[in-house]
């Protein structure tokens, strides 16, 4: 168990064209290798050229994390959904999901990519894991 746990979600804009699979199969194969040196877990969606991500860890190393994401310049306008802490994580074993947002419904892409809280968001990532249509490293 980690002392001091925290799960912060963020969104921002990528500067990375979403069909651009090599750049971005690089990025998820770096977060996850960074992840799992810092014992980090979450999930990162990129639907309609946003970075979506969930992050749970220790708050020192998740605060590291967001320094490093808010410093990359594959990222603009970078927005904290919201940070809490918390007594379990909902991603334990995922060093980065990686969903596929395109089952999305309407109503919830929209919560995803322009106003969803970071609970919402949150438990939307969480269920595509869960379902059929996941895509991870």
């Amino acid at each position: 168990m980690v002392k001091d746990l925290c799960r912060l979600v963020y969104r921002s804009e990528s500067r990375i064209d979403h069909n651009d699979d090599v750049a971005l199969d690089g990025i998820f194969r770096i977060s996850v290798k960074n992840n799992l040196r810092d014992r980090i877990t979450g999930a990162l969606a990129l639907p309609d050229g946003k970075f979506v991500q969930v992050i749970e860890g220790a708050r020192r190393d998740v605060a590291a994390l967001m320094v490093r994401v808010r410093a990359d310049d594959r990222h603009l306008n970078v927005t904290v959904l919201g940070n809490r802490s918390v007594t379990a994580r909902l991603f334990e074993g995922w060093a980065m999901a990686r969903p596929d947002p395109e089952p999305l419904s309407n109503q919830a892409f929209r919560i995803v990519t322009e106003d969803g809280s970071g609970v919402q968001v949150t438990g939307i990532l969480l269920g595509m894991i869960r379902g059929p249509a996941t895509a991870w490293l």
